[in-house]
């Protein structure tokens, strides 16, 4: 489709048009996928791409757009193509007569069903750790007072940041997987713009914090809270900020508002007021912008500036440390380049200069140059014509340059200013390598200090458990000794007992059986093995010893107990002694079958 901006266009000018437009495509995940595109028109066309979906996020991981002169080839490239980049892609080719569009479609196969669905889980497990980090607050809103990890301040710079400065924001904070990154992002932008609709109806015009020339920084955004009494918080790397809600000489920090504006103010800057600012309501994340302060000053200020009418004025200044440009301020207005006004910078960027061009009585007033929190101005003074020939006439042009000063002076003192910023880059240099050899020495002798606390540890642990066995070692010795002196002692007790019932009485053969069933009791209980009916057979065997092999079977006779009937062994209670055991047998015997 072509829009033409012009009723009729100029001779030998013409609209956009597309000589090749790009082709749909279906491509495997991992693949390179490129659209290609061909333009013509006069001026040449400018070529931009956008997605139905989102943003187009251009990253060497991600997204590229290039131009090939040899081919006249516009394209947009995905070095590695994945399901997240599936989508209707418009290519737009506009001059100032007219504008161009095609649209083309990007379908990605999936490989594999479960990588995705994984790393989209383990994606939303460290999504939710991340905002749960984010979200640490007390009962009423207010963050823990703590300073921020890291990890922490990273995701808050990036939700609040523009996508040009992603790149930067990732490489000065060690995220490497950018494509991961942008997932994360994505998706916590989502769940604080849920939250943020909790409690505001629009939040737009967010600036970052800006450096003024009063020697104040200020950040601003445009709110419409929903309830005009929500509580609104200032933090600083985490901590809570306190402000007043009027300017105050007293107070560093100030909030002001205007209808829907808000307007936070940091006064009197300094070194200390580095740090990333957070903008909360009613414990809400709205807005976060880091304030970074460079090591720099002014070596040379701008001096005021006498100029003609219609005629230059330059403004120029040499900062101690090179940037690439510095903020300039015309009657407190910011000043950019333009037909009026050229700002150029040294190639070492020491040297910073501002022309106002072709000067007049209005253009007259406090200039100002800021580099980092330091500033410096000069009046410009426009004297008019005051000739009376000219008196109602416009004055010439001049080609005069009013100010600036001596050139091989400010050439001098910036060469002195750069060696100097040299040696002291060098100084830092060799001081953070110092240091890192130390980090790493400190490290290295924790590292071995902990190996030798978990050498000490085990050996320690491996000398008691030694101690251990031994002496477990030595108690079952002991333990065996006792008990063979126990079964010794016993043995001569059944010796003992079957000497003095040899060749007695019936009541005496009684006795004798009485003590060896007893004594195969005392065995029983140790071993708990035997069965009942080996109980029987052990006890005419210690019969037959202890009576000439007659002893068990005579105690049977003369109780009238046959052997096998199931009747209770029956011993009189004088014969058993009055022992544990004792009671044990005198037990056993009363319910025992034979």
């Amino acid at each position: 489709m072509i829009t033409q901006f012009v009723e009729e266009l100029p001779e030998g000018k013409s609209t956009p048009d597309f000589t090749r437009k790009p082709i749909a495509l279906t491509i495997q995940e991992g693949k390179t996928a490129v659209f290609k595109a061909k333009v013509t028109g006069n001026p040449p066309p400018t070529v931009t791409w956008s997605r139905a979906n989102g943003e187009i996020h251009y990253h060497p991981d991600v997204c590229l757009q290039k131009y090939d002169e040899a081919s006249y080839e516009n394209t947009l490239q995905f070095p590695k193509v994945s399901p997240e980049d599936a989508d209707t892609y418009k290519c737009f080719a506009t001059n100032e007569y007219g504008k161009a569009v095609c649209t083309v479609l990007l379908n990605v196969i999936e490989v594999g069903f479960s990588r995705t669905k994984e790393l989209q889980k383990t994606q939303g497990g460290d999504i939710a750790d991340y905002r749960k980090k984010l979200k640490k607050r007390n009962a009423d809103g207010v963050r823990e007072e703590k300073a921020m990890e890291p990890e922490e301040k990273v995701w808050e710079i990036l939700l609040s940041a523009d996508k040009k400065d992603y790149e930067r924001i990732c490489a000065e904070y060690g995220i490497k997987d950018f494509r991961g990154m942008l997932k994360k992002l994505s998706e916590m932008k989502k769940e604080r713009e849920e939250e943020i609709a909790g409690f505001i109806s629009q939040i737009s015009a967010l600036k970052h914090i800006d450096v003024k020339e009063e020697n104040c920084a200020t950040i601003e955004l445009d709110m419409d809270l929903k309830d005009p009494s929500s509580k609104i918080f200032l933090y600083k790397d985490g901590v809570m900020v306190p402000f007043t809600v009027e300017e105050s000489e007293s107070m560093k920090h100030s909030l002001k508002q205007v209808g829907k504006k808000y307007v936070f103010t940091i006064k009197n800057l300094g070194t200390d007021d580095a740090g990333l600012y957070s903008v909360d309501v009613e414990g809400v994340n709205v807005f976060s912008t880091e304030f970074k302060v460079p090591e720099v000053d002014f070596a040379v200020k701008i001096q005021e500036v006498k100029a003609l009418e219609r005629e230059d004025s330059l403004f120029q200044c040499v900062l101690t440390a090179p940037m690439n440009d510095i903020k300039w301020f015309g009657k407190n207005a910011p000043l950019s380049n333009s037909e009026k006004h050229e700002i150029t910078v040294s190639e070492d960027k020491l040297i910073h200069k501002l022309i106002v061009r072709d000067c007049l009585p209005l253009d007259a007033g406090i200039y100002a140059a800021v580099a980092g929190i330091k500033s410096c101005n000069a009046w410009l003074v426009v004297e008019a014509d005051r000739d009376p020939a000219n008196k109602g006439k416009k004055a010439s042009r001049k080609t005069t340059i009013a100010g600036g000063g001596n050139t091989e002076d400010l050439m001098r003192i910036a060469k002195d200013q750069k060696e100097r910023y040299d040696k002291e880059m060098a100084e830092k240099m060799e001081n953070a390598k110092k240091a890192q050899v130390e980090k790493e020495a400190a490290a290295a002798a924790a590292w071995a200090q902990a190996q030798a606390a978990k050498k000490a540890a085990e050996e320690a642990k491996a000398i008691a458990k030694a101690a251990a066995k031994m002496t477990a070692k030595s108690k079952r010795s002991a333990d065996e000794k006792t008990g063979a002196m126990q079964k010794s002692k016993n043995k001569e007790r059944r010796k003992e007992a079957g000497a003095a019932a040899h060749g007695g009485s019936d009541a005496v053969a009684a006795i004798a059986g009485s003590a060896t069933g007893l004594e195969y009791f005392v065995e029983e209980e140790e071993k708990e093995e035997e069965s009942h009916s080996n109980e029987d057979s052990d006890i005419e065997n210690e019969g037959q010893e202890g009576k000439g092999g007659k002893g068990a079977e005579a105690v049977r006779e003369e109780k009238g107990e046959g052997y096998g009937e199931g009747k209770k062994l029956v011993i009189e209670d004088s014969l058993v002694p009055d022992t544990e055991i004792g009671k044990k047998f005198k037990d056993y015997t009363q319910f025992t079958t034979i």
